[in-house]
């Protein structure tokens, strides 16, 4: 059995770029898809892998490049991965989510690529930031933090981890932008094997009913709650849900749960627990539980965990099994 080593993703390229892509592939194994009529679809988030095992059934073979449990913004991929990308018939690809899927698809040129973001409307990368980055602070203190007198500069913490790009990629956290998507996978699976396009199409259509069903049982659940409904996070992973449900996240660290809070974001969020009575401190097991446990801990205030989503944690519950049960995380604390 021949083994395929991981190698950086600066090494991988550089492979690819010399144009030895194919013999790599014959090493790694062939694709048997096109010989028993399945599409081979790619994608690199539980939430997609949902989607598409949902709307293609029987008639796709599916590679999530994810790992349970493991931090899925911190990809990284195999050579044989990457060839399975460039030969995949679709990959579904959450642009500045994932550095090393983003460069695996603009090493080929992406003609099998359906991007997010051309599908459904996604928030700006910085949403959580502007609402919460600061919080606790005053006017005045906001500005000095600004203008570099606080703490690390904006470009500080954004070349500490992953640079993001312009989006938010955690849109999977809004049932309806899921539908929104589902119809758009549904008819890019239909395009590429018009004998199933209806089928595709009709799943789809009573996925998009299910998605619809969860979301107005989650506005009701949320809708319950009188108030601001804060909520504390490892990190701002939940800016879609905020956004749809009127709920108030405030993220320990940004987008990126690569980066470390500083002394005076601690003390700031000391101060919001205190000002708006937050019992719970939310942590996510693969996005470093540590941080938040302690500072509840330190607090004297409960931690608990919540699913991002970004990997499946547990075969027995799907996409909206968890997305319920977040939601009843999230209202117990407010009680």
């Amino acid at each position: 059995m021949t083994i395929v080593p991981r190698l950086s993703r600066r090494s991988l390229f550089t492979v690819a770029g010399l144009g030895t892509g194919a013999a790599l592939l014959a090493a790694c194994g062939g694709d048997s898809d096109a010989a028993d009529g399945k599409l081979s679809v790619v994608t690199s988030a539980y939430p997609l892998a949902y989607l598409v095992t949902a709307i293609g059934g029987e008639h796709v073979t599916l590679e999530d490049l994810s790992s349970p449990g493991v931090d899925a913004h911190g990809l990284e991929l195999s050579v044989k991965q990457v060839m399975s990308v460039e030969q995949a018939d679709l990959v579904l690809q959450t642009p500045g989510f994932q550095a090393a899927l983003d460069d695996a698809v603009s090493s080929y040129g992406g003609g099998n690529v359906l991007d997010v973001s051309s599908a459904i409307s996604l928030l700006p990368a910085d949403a959580a930031d502007s609402h919460d980055e600061h919080a606790g602070e005053s006017e005045e203190e906001h500005a000095a933090h600004d203008s570099d007198g606080g703490g690390e500069s904006h470009d500080e913490h954004e070349h500490e981890g992953h640079d993001h790009g312009p989006d938010d990629p955690h849109f999977w956290h809004d049932p309806v932008r899921m539908a929104d998507l589902a119809d758009a996978v549904g008819r890019r699976l239909g395009e590429l094997s018009p004998d199933n396009a209806q089928t595709f199409s009709d799943a789809a259509a009573t996925l998009r009913s299910e998605l619809e069903e969860l979301d107005a049982e989650l506005t009701e659940s949320f809708g319950a709650v009188q108030g601001e409904k804060p909520f504390i996070t490892s990190h701002a992973a939940y800016v879609y849900l905020a956004e749809r449900y009127g709920l108030h996240q405030i993220g320990i660290t940004g987008v990126d749960p690569e980066t470390e809070p500083s002394p005076q974001r601690l003390l700031a969020l000391e101060q919001v627990v205190q000002d708006e009575e937050v019992s719970t401190i939310f942590f996510e097991t693969s996005a470093s539980p540590k941080v938040a446990q302690t500072l509840a801990q330190n607090l004297g205030i409960d931690s608990a965990e919540l699913d991002n989503l970004a990997t499946q944690l547990s075969e027995d519950a799907d996409y909206p099994e968890v997305m319920r049960d977040n939601c009843a995380k999230l209202v117990e604390s407010w009680k």
